[in-house]
């Protein structure tokens, strides 16, 4: 007969697995992204987790999730059962979860605690990555301890920067992020508008724009409207 264990099995549905080893900030306890965990080269191509059936070359493509949170909802869930997945990019860009300005403090942070964790978790077991630089309201800011300075950074501006005040808020924030992190190059997944990265290309940072799919979706419209417009002279 099995002795039944006098020691109860509990599930780890905080996924605390994810930051066992991690150092801790000293604000608000958020794992920190390691140095020797980023991709010291910029990705040939990102693409976003929803459109992976896209990618030709995994070897030169990094994975980020500038898509919708639903779309990678079971990656927050489950982390390590996509490992071996993710594996196969030439690196990964940090989580995404979206920590909204408009949501309550506690939200904010618990998304941005997840994206560090899920992003600690993935360079510790050996994949490379490129932190994503993500915050909600300027309250968020302490979370910058989480991250490693004088190296790559990502940041999205897809859908961040429509309107001239969203312009002005992301342009606060990256200011704050540059001179926090003083990163070495900045890997723009859409937009990267002067007037937001202005003080980037005044320290000389470089900055490697990537088109997203919406911006390669919304050309290939343009240019079947175009194609439209265009008087059929022949015949």
């Amino acid at each position: 007969m099995i002795k039944k264990s006098k020691t109860p099995y509990v599930r780890d549905v905080y996924l605390a697995y994810l930051i066992a080893n991690a150092r801790r900030t000293k604000t608000d306890n958020y794992p920190i992204i390691e140095e020797w965990m980023v991709a010291a080269e910029p990705p040939k191509n990102i693409v976003q987790w929803d459109r992976r059936k896209d990618v030709i070359d995994p070897k030169t493509t990094g994975m980020s999730f500038y898509c919708c949170d639903y779309e990678f909802q079971p990656i927050l869930g489950n982390p390590k059962r996509y490992v071996e997945k993710l594996r196969n990019y030439q690196c990964v860009l940090g989580m995404d979860a979206s920590p909204y300005d408009n949501m309550p403090i506690w939200v904010q942070k618990s998304q941005i605690g997840l994206n560090l964790g899920i992003t600690y978790y993935y360079g510790s077991v050996g994949i490379k990555i490129i932190p994503n630089v993500r915050l909600g309201d300027n309250r968020t800011l302490s979370s910058l301890e989480a991250y490693p300075k004088h190296t790559l950074i990502a940041v999205g501006t897809n859908g961040f920067i429509k309107t001239l005040e969203n312009r002005q808020i992301f342009e606060e924030q990256l200011s704050r992020v540059i001179e926090a992190l003083e990163p070495i190059g900045i890997c723009v997944y859409g937009y990267d508008l002067h007037e937001i990265f202005w003080k980037a290309e005044f320290l000389g940072i470089p900055i490697y724009q990537y088109d997203s799919y919406t911006m390669i979706e919304n050309e290939k419209d343009k240019i079947i409207r175009m194609n439209k417009e265009v008087p059929n002279y022949e015949g």
